[in-house]
């Protein structure tokens, strides 16, 4: 039945879920919960986007599966019988205590969501069909987003029109609260594309670099090449600090493997590396930014000390947060710039130890595959600073398909 199913999904579909990913095209439902001091907090709103309509069937495939090998589940529950009770049993700890129920619930769904689209694309990546429709995808989105980023970034404002419907935001260079860049002296409007910030298009693409990079399944050198280039162009622009130090990273350790096959070419792309940290260093862009992500820390490490063991439930870490005064004159809510921390207040200790645990037991055999390492490299560099891969919807998309990519080589290999 599961194989009669999944002929249905045509590598089309896959193709325009890949293309898609880039958009945050949806609707916002904004209820009491939703708001802090009477503003509206898109963090706090449950939101319907149009790329969850086209993961419906790969839900709904996934569910098939994981029903045909109901006696394979049962066996490893029976197998695992305290790391499922003691899972469980947080989770509910976690949900009882939650600061607000409605967004428990709507993050537990998300997460199963991601956990469905995780499956399909770990059973079916590695078919040839499934992998090109994904790469194509993916690539035709980023020529998209540069395209968009460009305009942005020269005109200074948003296009909108088609481009409206990929989920790009009204906004321009005057907007209050844009994030802007200044380098030798003149002013530019950031490009957020599709995105809703720059530093979250620069990590996207950061991320889709390094998985494109160490692929030996992309067997054309001209496509490799453009999605490279594209990927590349876009960190970039982004003027995404920590992205741009990332690229920097990766390429050195990359190129160092490579050093006995080329050394022109090593020599060459670490004089790119401290080309591109001058120009780093010479970007400058909120004067607050520092201050604000220590006093974001500060709140976080109090919040944890305030709710070790329950956590403040999922998607509920704002309303802790908005308990601590502000320290700037504007209103600035934000959750905490590290995806680690971030966690920790949400799970709580205990629920979050389980969670890395199970993780880092999962990576580690293949984190000894350059395919996988660096992009948990890249995703530890980039959550340290920043949230985007655990906030927003887009992010923990490209997260849920490369690795479910990277995680079928298992399945073929068994």
């Amino acid at each position: 039945m599961y194989s009669r199913f999944i002929t249905r999904i045509s590598p089309l579909y896959i193709f325009m879920f890949s293309f898609f990913i880039i958009s945050q095209l949806g609707k916002h439902f904004f209820f009491n919960f939703s708001y802090l001091s009477g503003i509206r907090i898109d963090y706090l709103a449950p939101t319907i986007y149009f790329i969850d309509i086209l993961s419906l069937p790969l839900i709904i495939s996934s569910f098939v599966y994981v029903y045909s090998k109901s006696n394979t589940v049962r066996n490893w529950i029976q197998k695992n019988t305290f790391l499922a009770f003691s899972t469980s049993a947080l989770l509910i700890v976690n949900c009882v205590f939650s600061l607000s129920k409605p967004l428990w619930f709507y993050g537990f769904i998300r997460v199963m969501q991601y956990v469905c689209v995780l499956i399909w694309l770990k059973n079916n990546g590695t078919k040839k069909y499934i992998y090109s429709a994904v790469i194509w995808g993916l690539l035709l989105g980023g020529i998209f987003e540069l395209s968009l980023s460009l305009i942005q970034l020269s005109t200074r404002h948003s296009v909108q029109g088609f481009w409206y419907y990929l989920g790009e935001r009204n906004f321009s260079i005057f907007t209050p609260g844009i994030a802007k860049a200044y380098f030798m002296g003149k002013e530019f409007l950031r490009p957020y594309a599709t995105f809703s910030h720059p530093n979250s298009l620069g990590g996207f693409y950061l991320l889709l670099y390094v998985f494109i990079l160490t692929q030996k399944r992309i067997t054309n050198s001209l496509v490799k090449s453009i999605f490279l280039f594209t990927s590349s162009a876009l960190v970039l622009i982004s003027f995404s600090r920590t992205a741009i130090v990332g690229y920097v990273l990766v390429n050195i350790l990359y190129f160092i493997r490579t050093f006995s096959l080329c050394k022109t070419c090593f020599f060459a792309k670490v004089s790119l590396a401290f080309v591109l940290i001058i120009f780093t260093l010479n970007i400058s862009g909120d004067l607050n930014s520092l201050q604000k992500r220590t006093d974001f820390f500060e709140k976080s490490i109090s919040i944890i000390k305030k709710m070790p063991f329950t956590g403040t439930g999922v998607g509920s870490y704002l309303i802790a947060q908005h308990n601590y005064p502000q320290k700037f004159s504007t209103f600035f809510e934000q959750p905490v710039h590290s995806i680690f921390l971030l966690i920790i207040a949400q799970l709580g200790i205990p629920l979050s130890i389980l969670l890395f645990t199970s993780i880092f037991r999962k990576i580690d055999v293949k984190i000894r595959r350059v395919d996988f390492l660096f992009p948990i490299l890249c995703i530890i560099l980039t959550g340290s600073v920043d949230h985007y891969w655990i906030t927003l919807q887009q992010n923990q998309l490209v997260l849920v398909l490369l690795f479910g990519i990277l995680f079928s080589y298992e399945k073929k290999t068994s």
